[in-house]
């Protein structure tokens, strides 16, 4: 079902992670997420007592990237204890790609498990960087992150390469509706993000720029 730019808000995870992000965008960002009620922000970690400040009370969601595909768990568990401090209230981890293309399924899930422990009874995706798997590695991906109790499996965090509609077509056919699923990378259109909610996205992580550039895009069609 097509949906309007108020509508696709309530689905975008509006991002800004970059290296160089400052706090003046940072505040931008949060300017824009509270006017358009984002469901989400992500931010520079250093801007955490700012945007906790900013965001109390409202109906924007706090969201923690608590590690990278090669962090070890004891950090990934660290970064969710700083981020409860700060009020965060989701958080989203990379599956451990050094294990899992290893096949040391074992040891994905241990790491899975204990941010799942962490986190708590807040809300964790698990990023399983789609760009870097085969089909086969989708759906075993899938498997593991749902054994270990995560709420969302997300496609990438952007930077191997696009997230793509066959990715959400082998994960939705993998998850078959048990947990949910947010698509993320490259994902610039209101033709691509109409297709992935046809196939079972409820959640968007784009770029604040990119997500007010598709709710004109879905007011104006």
């Amino acid at each position: 079902m097509p949906v309007n730019g108020k509508e696709f808000a309530r689905m975008l995870d509006g991002t800004l992670i970059g290296s160089t992000s400052t706090l003046e965008e940072t505040r931008e960002l949060l300017e824009l997420a509270l006017r358009y009620h984002f469901h989400c922000v992500f931010t520079p970690r250093p801007f955490y007592p700012q945007v906790s400040e900013i965001l109390r009370g409202s109906d924007v969601h706090f969201g923690c990237g608590c590690g990278g595909a090669v962090v070890p768990t004891a950090i990934k568990r660290l970064m969710v204890a700083e981020g409860l401090e700060f009020g965060c209230n989701e958080f989203d981890m990379v599956m451990n790609i050094p294990y899992f293309k290893s096949g040391m399924d074992r040891e994905v899930l241990a790491d899975i498990r204990a941010v799942r422990d962490a986190a708590g009874d807040h809300l964790l995706k698990c990023i399983i960087e789609t760009p870097l798997l085969s089909d086969k590695e989708i759906t075993r991906a899938c498997e593991l992150a749902i054994e270990g109790g995560v709420d969302f499996i997300k496609t990438a965090v952007g930077r191997e390469g696009p997230t793509t509609v066959h990715h959400i077509e082998v994960m939705s056919k993998a998850i078959r509706g048990r947990v949910q699923m947010k698509a993320s990378g490259g994902i610039r259109t209101l033709e691509t993000v109409d297709r992935m909610i046809d196939l079972g996205v409820t959640r968007f992580g784009v770029s604040y720029k990119s997500g007010l550039a598709i709710m004109e895009a879905a007011d104006n069609r």
